[in-house]
């Protein structure tokens, strides 16, 4: 049987070590080079790849990694470890500090340890399955009920975006007493499991190592996670969308404002 807790204990560890590398960059001119037209590549994210490879592949030599900064093939394997170096990296580069370092473990496609650490915010985000989220000490419960008209909604808004994922957002947004984007998956996570924020769409342009950690740590906490088409999850893809909620009711209401 995988020993979880000592997955989730190496997942703190090798976090905290990338985001020290991560640290020695960051408030600093920050040159980067763009891997396509909407993802920075810095210095910063080959810093905390090497990190995290070197305790990953030493810690787990059976289980196959999946990093944002190397070459990926589909169809991803049933078990892996999924890592983002740096989440929000066009935040790191303008000296913004809600950039995170993203690390999950996926078995028999379904994710069963998610680790979020936030290095300018010295915060990190946990969650094991069937053993709750935390964010750092404290154990996270989402609180139920309201309406959308007293939400507030997270985006994640890019270059990637079709015309109908504007309308959506745009007949949602309209709905809601206030909209905000912040340019990181980790960060939006972040703050909807604070309470911060009750809603959140991030429709196009994502990857599984968005997105794996914080899923987890969403359900546990009592709230949903669902794709564009209304349906569960897949981890058997890079690419994903999905739609994310403290309740239920709230994403009622907005697949049926969908165009």
């Amino acid at each position: 049987m995988t020993d979880l807790s000592k997955i989730l204990s190496v997942f703190k560890f090798a976090s905290k070590s990338a985001g020290i590398e991560i640290l020695k960059l960051f408030g600093k001119e920050s040159t980067f080079d763009l891997k396509d037209p909407m993802q920075v590549l810095t210095q910063a994210d080959m810093d905390s790849h090497r990190v995290l490879e070197e305790i990953l592949k030493r810690e787990f030599p059976g289980i196959p990694l999946v990093m944002e900064e190397q070459n990926n093939h589909e169809p991803l394997p049933g078990t892996f470890i999924v890592c983002d170096e740096l989440d929000g990296t066009t935040l790191f580069s303008r000296g913004i500090k809600e950039f995170s370092v993203i690390l999950a473990y996926i078995e028999n496609g379904s994710t069963k340890v998610g680790c979020i650490y936030f290095p300018a915010l010295d915060t990190c985000l946990t969650c094991q399955r069937g053993e709750g989220t935390f964010i750092d000490d404290r154990k996270i419960l989402l609180k139920k009920g309201g309406s959308l008209d007293r939400s507030v909604l997270s985006l994640e808004i890019n270059n990637t975006f079709q015309d109908e994922d504007y309308r959506w957002i745009a007949n949602v947004s309209k709905k809601t007493l206030a909209t905000r984007a912040l340019a990181a998956t980790g960060a939006g996570f972040l703050e909807l499991l604070e309470g911060k924020t009750d809603l959140f769409m991030n429709l196009s342009g994502a990857k599984i190592w968005d997105f794996a950690a914080g899923v987890l740590a969403l359900e546990e906490a009592g709230g949903i996670a669902l794709d564009k088409t209304g349906n569960p999850l897949d981890w058997n893809k890079i690419r994903m969308s999905a739609l994310l909620s403290r309740d239920s009711d709230f994403l009622k209401e907005v697949y049926r404002l969908k165009p």
